[in-house]
């Protein structure tokens, strides 16, 4: 096994104006998260330290995870939901596609639906996709979702759904709690605009929709429960610019979440495309990030660099050193947190030695379930010695 690697990045790598070196002069880091002077990292590490000391207070710090694959598919988050939620209490599941999305995952929650297709923004454009880019659609009237929580238990969950009603019509969704009884919708549909309600029951829930009505993301906590909440919005082979192709008003959906953490796991996918226009890449990158600080301005951000990678046993993606490098660059001007996950694995050429052990997939991109298993728990220690020192 792999054991958790303690790093420091050289502060003076690159040799760049005297102006930028006096930035970097003041970066903070401690052990493997590297504070480029985040305005809310403070905040934040206040905040799981008060939870620390007292869970009973019905304080929840949410941390919200968007990218690709390795976040798709729930490993790395799940097992690092699974360890923030022993140290600091479980505050319930957080978001989740609207639907069982084929080729993805969450460990937390299990899908039965009958008579809905799924719309993904991966693949369609010019449609108006909610946060998470998926929209369950019904075939026909009559469809139906039961959600239903992979450990069930008698508590009481706080429910938000995203929906859209397509054009006007009585009844466009209606929810049934776990003894089948109809739960009260306050929110007032309108056509052609995505709405978040908000509702408390216990769990299973099902949702029926007619041919007028569109589903989203939906976010489960638990009702007046301290702890933490990790959501993974991930999609595979996403890249950074997918966010383009969501609804311009999806923004307002993440800040509904009111995140404390905000983490952005892109990178991969950038690293294999030739034709990725890289300076576009930075535009998006830095207009996001932004985004996010005007509509969660007491949230921390924290970009993870792509895991160690290789198109082969022989050669990196050509792109890949400079990916990276631009999410640091990108880090430092926009001031944000950085993880970097190819370090954590043991540096370049390292997803090799994975392979040998079990942890790595034979493509050299993904990581086995005990793979991104030992990453996350890298990542959790590095992250709990960073609220530690802060």
């Amino acid at each position: 096994m792999i054991k958790s690697i303690r790093y420091i990045i050289p502060i003076f790598t690159i040799v760049i104006t005297a102006c930028c070196c006096m930035a970097e002069s003041k970066t903070k880091i401690v052990s493997g998260i590297v504070d480029f002077g985040d305005p809310n990292a403070e905040q934040f590490a206040s905040r799981l330290k008060s939870l620390s000391i007292n869970q009973h207070t019905e304080q929840v710090v949410k941390i919200t995870q968007f990218g690709d694959s390795h976040t798709a598919a729930d490993f790395f988050t799940g097992e690092f939901r699974t360890l923030m939620q022993a140290e600091y209490g479980d505050a319930g599941i957080g978001w989740v596609t609207p639907v069982f999305i084929k080729g993805q995952n969450h460990i937390g929650v299990s899908w039965e639906s009958t008579n809905w297709e799924v719309l993904s923004s991966r693949a369609l454009s010019d449609i108006d996709f909610p946060m998470g880019g998926f929209i369950a659609k019904p075939i026909k009237n009559n469809a139906k979702i039961q959600i239903r929580p992979k450990v069930l238990d008698n508590k009481i969950w706080q429910v938000k759904l995203t929906f859209k009603m397509v054009k006007n019509t009585p009844n466009p969704l209606v929810v049934y709690d776990d003894n089948n009884h109809k739960i009260y919708l306050s929110t007032i549909p309108k056509a052609n605009v995505w709405q978040t309600t908000s509702f408390k029951s216990k769990l299973p829930i099902e949702i029926n929709g007619n041919e007028n009505t569109e589903i989203g993301g939906i976010w489960l906590t638990r009702y007046r429960h301290s702890g933490v909440v990790v959501s993974a919005i991930g999609t595979n082979g996403a890249k950074q610019a997918i966010w383009q192709k969501w609804s311009p008003n999806w923004f307002k959906e993440l800040a509904l979440s009111q995140s404390d953490l905000v983490i952005l796991e892109y990178g991969t996918n950038e690293s294999f495309d030739e034709t990725l226009d890289v300076n576009e890449y930075r535009s998006n990158l830095v207009k996001n990030i932004r985004q996010i600080r005007k509509l969660l301005p007491k949230a921390a951000v924290l970009l993870i660099s792509p895991p160690d990678t290789m198109v082969n046993e022989k050669q990196i993606p050509k792109l890949f050193s400079t990916i990276k490098n631009i999410q640091k660059q990108v880090a430092r001007s926009e001031k944000t947190l950085f993880w970097d996950w190819q370090a954590a694995m043991g540096g370049r050429y390292s997803v090799k030695k994975w392979l040998a052990q079990g942890l790595a997939r034979p493509d050299l991109v993904h990581q086995t379930l005990q793979g991104y298993k030992e990453s996350a728990k890298i990542f959790y220690t590095d992250l709990n010695e960073f609220v530690r020192k802060k």
